[in-house]
């Protein structure tokens, strides 16, 4: 009762809104000086210019409770009231009010959601810039961790420990199943800050991300097996390239390619990473600033020399797959499962036979088949509540009530009846649904679902957009022990968030443009190696990985 009545006090009090407009701006340039994950203490509350507000009554927080347990009463507040987000409109839209899933929350919790974004502003970050900058700040603020983070060190969220732990049961069980999401949303402090949801799958497991793709076709024709090792996807690359496997008589196949720019989903075939990653020493390294690195690139400038990789991979963009593909020429690559799949049924037309499946990673130079290339359980989007808030209490019980079972049901399937049904117990997404002109997902968002809020997600949105050789291989990746775990999401104190700033402002370049030499040629990796790290090292290399450390070990800390 002490902390609810504390907690009413602080929802209670008011700020100037100019001075906080002011101290806002002042924030303003400290975070357009860092790009990522930054906490430090969040004791300032100096009060709100909150927008939540009854509807239909002015009656105090503690006259409008209800018994709102989570489970089997649902409903937040006995009169109706508005909650204010900030949701930015960015290139996948964003939730109002007035959507189907959201008006159908607010008649169970009667609680309305009012978005407060600007919708002409669609970059995030710009728009999360100018709300605050407007002074006007809600009593929910959702984004990425990374363009959060800043926001928190600088006192305008509070603290989330003791409203979680007396009022949300659904998000307190969340944390306990799911701890990567605590450690997520923590700032240095130790206090929780942000809660972020999952995008399926089971703790700690990570998901699939992207897969091995190869002409199954081609294979046959040539009559050659599915590689299952390093040299034997060599082997098949090479074939592809020399056996004429289009039957045009010319050989203008792509073994390789990739519709982003370069080679780094191969790297993982040499056991080298890509960027950061966790050493065998359980400390923090930098990958292409290690040995493996070194073999890896210096076999496949060999394969770029031989043909075997795209000529144009740092150029030819992203309909790369579409144009290779569709003109029978591209011969394997690593993508996503739903969009890769279904290039089979785009370009059927130009070629009948085409049968680009996924197959298992053939197995590394170590003999090590293993997935480098995944994504946590947890995704890197979340909210909070923010300083101005009046109401704290019913806000959070709002935001609990997006993991009780209802809330994930909406926010992952839509309304019963309408948008799916339920067979043998399980959600069967609608006939339109499923038939939506640009996939299943954006059928969801469209209905007000499907938003990266703090919830429990479902990858049924995802699988039912695939067709059944995506499916099939997205299915034998998740049911597999290939995946590795992902980068952890660390919490940056403002000096490591700068160290790290500072130095990949240089290093970051200087990494890309040394990988495109040696790859097409231009440099020799044995005669330059040396000098190279010797070059990455005046650039801070050593600073941001004593950083990247650094918040490694609170990480460390805080799980064991």
């Amino acid at each position: 009762m002490a902390t609810k009545q504390r907690l009413m006090n602080r929802g209670n009090r008011t700020v100037n809104k100019h001075l906080a407009k002011g101290l806002l701006l002042a924030l303003l340039g400290s975070m357009l000086l860092t790009a990522c994950s930054n906490n430090s203490n969040n004791d300032a509350n100096n009060g709100n210019t909150g927008s939540i507000a009854p509807t239909s009554s002015s009656a105090p927080e503690e006259t409008q409770t209800t018994g709102y347990n989570g489970v089997d009463i649902l409903k937040v507040s006995k009169e109706p009231v508005t909650v204010s987000l900030f949701y930015s409109f960015g290139i996948n839209g964003a939730p109002k009010g007035d959507m189907p899933v959201w008006k159908k929350t607010a008649e169970i919790t009667n609680v309305t959601m009012k978005n407060v974004a600007n919708e002409s502003i669609s970059d995030d970050q710009q728009s999360l810039n100018t709300m605050l900058a407007s002074g006007d700040i809600p009593d929910i603020i959702q984004g990425s961790l990374t363009m959060l983070n800043p926001v928190i060190s600088q006192g305008v969220f509070i603290a989330l420990d003791d409203l979680v732990d007396q009022y949300a049961p659904n998000i307190k069980k969340f944390l306990e199943d799911y701890p990567d999401a605590r450690r997520a949303g923590t700032a240095p402090d130790g206090s929780l800050y942000a809660i972020t949801g999952t995008l399926g799958g089971e703790p700690g497991k990570a998901l699939p991300a992207v897969g091995y793709f190869v002409r199954q076709d081609w294979l046959d024709k040539l009559n050659l097996q599915k590689p299952t090792t390093l040299e034997e996807y060599k082997d098949v690359l090479y074939a592809f390239r020399n056996q004429d496997p289009n039957g045009n008589n010319k050989k203008d196949e792509i073994p390789y390619f990739f519709r982003d720019k370069g080679i780094a989903n191969l790297l993982q075939l040499w056991g080298a990473h890509k960027d950061w990653y966790i050493g065998e020493d359980d400390k923090v390294h930098q990958g292409k600033a290690e040995p493996e690195y070194k073999a890896a690139m210096k076999e496949l400038a060999q394969w770029y020399k031989d043909g075997i990789i795209d000529p144009e991979i740092f150029t030819r963009g992203s309909q790369a797959r579409q144009y290779l593909l569709g003109n029978n020429l591209g011969g394997s690559t690593i993508d996503w499962f739903a969009s890769t799949s279904a290039v089979n049924d785009a370009v059927r037309e130009q070629v009948p036979d085409i049968n680009f499946a996924a197959i298992a990673p053939p197995a590394d130079v170590n003999g090590a088949v293993k997935m480098d290339i995944t994504r946590p359980a947890i995704h890197g989007m979340a909210w909070g509540i923010s300083s101005a808030a009046k109401d704290p209490v019913t806000v959070i019980k709002y935001l609990d009530f997006f993991f009780s079972e209802p809330g994930e049901m909406l926010m992952n399937y839509g309304i019963e009846g309408e948008d799916y049904t339920v067979v043998d117990g399980k959600p069967v997404p609608s006939d339109e649904a499923i038939n939506y002109p640009t996939g299943f997902p954006f059928y969801l968002r469209s209905i007000g679902a499907g938003y990266e809020i703090g919830r429990r997600g479902s990858s049924d949105s995802e699988v039912n957009t695939m067709n059944e050789i995506g499916k099939a291989g997205f299915t034998m990746y998740a049911d597999s022990n290939w995946l590795t775990q992902p980068f952890p999401t660390l919490s940056y104190t403002e000096e490591e968030r700068k160290a790290i700033d500072d130095a990949m402002v240089n290093l970051k370049p200087f990494i890309d443009e040394y990988e495109q030499k040696v790859l097409m040629g231009a440099e020799n990796i044995d005669s330059s190696w040396d000098k190279h790290l010797e070059e990455m090292n005046k650039m801070n290399l050593q600073k941001a990985l004593g950083a990247y450390n650094s918040a490694y070990d609170r990480y460390k800390t805080d799980k064991n």
